[in-house]
């Protein structure tokens, strides 16, 4: 079929196969492709041999394209999109639209597109020789994971707030809570909307990731209240995180003072006195010990507990004698002639003075806290706004410190087990999310509780080595490898001794001593 012709050139169509015939020299490209202009649906394949036959001009006819269709429909993979292209001039458009709009819809039916064809593209949309989008599919919604939340617990971070009449060394320290209180919750994983191809097919949504709610059954419930999974109290007591989950422990709460009344206090659990310790009793606890008086302790025996925090507001004045010791840290507004030994940090608010300390960090208020005299030994680092008094009263200061290599080292190999153990977990988690959701038999029941069994057994496995993780990464926070920090001065008296390196201070000094090798270093 002929397309055009004129003295030079001849150009053809069959079998939607482009030729030229080429009768005369003279005839340029650059005119060959202004006469295209007029033939969007020509496809030039071959510039060789069209560039040949308008050189030579050998009167021979020349394949050098195909014809392309005047609708051109494409399908995305994954079948939510179509396009049409169309290979017409603008005049054409405009001229044979309602043609074309048939032509358009006659092909998407032809190619099975029957879903979310867009109508205003149709009518106003179309473009010459542009892609142009004629129907989207509805993509599916995927699922919400499932979403947990659990009590908060307070921050035990001392506060010392002046009013210029009172000072007052605070913290929230023991969270209780009544049977039937609300402990956490979890809004479950949603399965999402379904979608729809633009052929009709449907594609199913990714459900939401489901997680577990870490709680202690013998202490906490859970319970299905409006759509959520409520975790509640099953008991009076003290909220607390036990190895990863969330439970409530035993809670001894005294009103007023440790002493004739009471006698000496031993107990499973956490203890809250409202009023004081009086002289010559002990306080005995596996968790918290939470000591309120605002006139502090004075001659007791002891303060101990096994694994939890010690907090006494008013301080202690031991006469020599008065023990305190914590599984964890200790709180306390100010501390004279006693012994405070804590396996993580002392935090005091005011002063030490004429005591023995022993932690992995010491800890006093930056602004004016005090160490007057006594012994304090540290693994890390020991932290005072004044050390020593203008007296130069005797004040001995030993940091134990550590090999910062080795040290680094342990908490890769730490952390390396961690990862290990953590991807040994969710894979059971996910056997035992598998295994509660099908259909098994009553006699598979204890194949489901050795499982839950091990969960737990790994889940404390875990919690542990995170604290472990955790307890090696604080101490790498110390500066050097042993670290005395002096906020405003210390004064003569005071003998400095970390790792094997030694310093007697002969004259008022400020800054941060610390320790690299076996080089005392001074900023």
């Amino acid at each position: 079929m002929e397309k055009f012709k004129n003295e030079f050139i001849l150009l053809e169509e069959e079998n939607q196969t482009i030729y030229v015939t080429v009768f005369k020299r003279g005839f340029l490209l650059r005119h060959f492709l202004e006469i295209l202009r007029e033939f969007p649906t020509i496809n030039i394949t071959q510039d060789k041999n069209l560039q040949e036959a308008l050189v030579l001009a050998s009167n021979v006819r020349v394949e050098i394209g195909e014809s392309l269709p005047l609708i051109c429909l494409s399908v995305s993979e994954d079948k939510m999109e179509a396009s049409i292209l169309l290979n017409c001039s603008q005049v054409d458009l405009e001229e044979r639209r309602d043609f074309l709009v048939g032509e358009i819809l006659k092909t998407v039916h032809d190619n099975k597109v029957t879903e979310g064809i867009l109508v205003d593209s149709l009518q106003d949309g179309l473009l010459p020789q542009q892609e142009v989008i004629i129907a989207r599919g509805l993509r599916p919604i995927d699922g919400e994971d499932a979403k947990i939340k659990y009590f908060s617990l307070s921050e035990r971070k001392p506060t010392i707030r002046q009013d210029g009449t009172a000072d007052y060394y605070d913290m929230n320290f023991i969270d209780e809570v009544k049977k039937g209180d609300w402990l956490g919750e979890k809004i479950p994983a949603t399965n999402g909307t379904s979608g729809r191809t633009i052929t009709g097919e449907m594609v199913v949504p990714i459900r939401g990731r489901d997680f577990k709610l870490l709680y202690d059954r013998k202490s906490v419930v859970e319970e299905e209240e409006d759509g959520k999974i409520v975790l509640r109290a099953m008991i009076d007591g003290v909220v607390t995180f036990e190895q990863g989950k969330i439970s409530v422990g035993n809670h001894l709460r005294i009103d007023g003072d440790v002493g004739i009344e009471t006698g000496n206090i031993i107990f499973d659990g956490s203890v809250t006195i409202r009023g004081i310790v009086q002289p010559g009793y002990s306080v005995a606890a596996t968790k918290d010990i939470s000591i309120l008086g605002e006139m502090g302790l004075s001659g007791i025996k002891s303060i101990t507990s096994q694994n939890g925090d010690i907090f006494i507001k008013g301080g202690i004045f031991g006469q020599g004698k008065s023990k305190v010791k914590a599984g964890k840290n200790i709180f306390l507004k100010h501390a004279n002639d006693c012994h405070l030994t804590a396996k993580e940090d002392i935090h005091i608010g005011y002063y030490a003075i004429g005591s023995f300390l022993n932690a992995r960090h010491i800890l006093t208020e930056e602004r004016q806290g005090k160490i007057i005299g006594g012994k304090l030994e540290a693994k890390g680092k020991i932290v005072a706004a004044i050390i020593g008094n203008s007296m130069e009263r005797k004040t001995f200061i030993h940091i134990e410190g550590f090999n910062r290599v080795n040290l680094t080292e342990q908490l890769e190999e730490m952390l390396q087990e961690y990862k290990k153990e953590l991807n040994v977990f969710e894979t059971l988690k996910k056997r035992i999310d598998a295994f509660e959701n099908s259909s098994r038999r009553k006699d598979e029941d204890s194949q489901l509780q050795m499982m839950q069994a091990e969960f737990d057994q790994r889940l404390a496995s875990l919690s542990k080595l995170d604290e472990n993780c955790k307890y090696v990464a604080n101490l790498l926070e110390v500066k050097g490898e042993g670290e005395v920090t002096v906020k405003k001065v210390a004064y003569p008296g005071t003998i400095l001794e970390i790792k094997n390196a030694g310093k007697r201070v002969t004259s008022t000094v400020m800054g941060t001593f610390c320790v690299t090798g076996s080089i005392l270093q001074y900023e």
